[in-house]
């Protein structure tokens, strides 16, 4: 009996020496890290770190490096092509500019073909001024009459061409904001539309080109010779006559094209520019500087 309760004694003293080792078996040393081998959702110490995450921060950073490559060269890219459809733009505002240059050079042409016989006859009657003082200052006035329109549609084809730059300048600075993601569709109507009143311009002063405005002989008559002091006077008179009639009929033409087709060109390109203004502000920007002078 006694012997039973000893191996008892002993059986219940191994148990807890065992179950004493295996406790400390699993407790971990002093100064090594705890295991990672913890249940999922269990909660980590304080102050613990996972391996991993060193790890998955250098692939976000990867990741962002990467990400800001594609759009850099999506921007490079961007700006290439609108600089190479900047160019192209150029090219045909440049041959157009031409195209209307050499037109309104054929229409003087057949103006000047058209009415040659008129002047003749003009500088005919001019030489019968006997004073030759007068001759000079009426010749000079017939030869002003024949220049004035060159230069004032001259003068006209100079503007319309400065609108169309400025028009330009307006599509840069939309196609840049489009870029960013800009509503510009106020803005390109309002370009469109100032595209059209300035071809609109143009044809009307290359008509105006091809007009002439010579002196009307058969206005200038005398009832007497003029190599007489009546003759002379009736002929100085008609001849002053013919001049006012002629000066009006050309500046009557010139300011309907001034204060018509040229105007709304003007203020179309002014709305263009009010429209982009307003679109800019509204995201805080300010509009190309160069497009605020809009001449006439």
């Amino acid at each position: 009996m006694r012997i039973l309760r000893t191996v008892g004694i002993v059986s219940s003293v191994a148990a807890l020496l065992l179950s004493a080792g295996v406790a400390f078996a699993q407790e971990p040393a002093a100064g090594t890290a705890p295991s990672t081998d913890m249940p999922a959702g269990a909660p980590r110490p304080a102050g613990s770190m996972p391996a991993a995450r060193p790890e998955m921060r250098k692939d976000m950073q990867d990741l962002r490096k990467e990400a800001q490559a594609r759009v850099q060269d999506a921007r490079d890219n961007a700006k290439a092509l609108m600089e190479s459809k900047r160019e192209e733009v150029k090219g045909l505002i440049e041959n157009k500019r031409v195209e209307v240059k050499k037109l309104m050079e054929s229409k003087r042409e057949e103006a000047k073909v058209r009415v040659e016989e008129k002047k003749m006859k003009v500088e005919k009657r001019l030489s019968d001024i006997k004073d030759k003082a007068k001759q000079e200052a009426a010749q000079r006035l017939a030869k002003q009459l024949e220049e004035l329109n060159t230069t004032w549609t001259d003068r006209f084809i100079e503007t319309l061409d400065r609108h169309v730059d400025v028009l330009q300048k307006m599509q840069d600075r939309a196609a840049i904001m489009v870029s960013e993601g800009k509503d510009v569709a106020a803005t390109t109507a309002a370009i469109a539309s100032a595209k059209t009143a300035i071809e609109t311009a143009r044809t009307g002063v290359i008509a105006q080109a091809a007009k002439s405005y010579v002196l009307d002989t058969t206005t200038i008559t005398t009832t007497s010779a003029t190599t007489t002091t009546k003759g002379q006077s009736e002929l100085m008179k008609n001849l002053k006559s013919s001049f006012q009639t002629v000066h009006k009929a050309l500046f009557k033409d010139l300011f309907a094209l001034r204060d018509g087709p040229m105007t709304d060109a003007r203020k179309a390109v002014q709305a263009a520019f009010q429209t982009l203004s307003k679109t800019s502000q509204s995201d805080g920007q300010t509009a190309t500087s160069s497009a605020a002078t809009v001449t006439q």
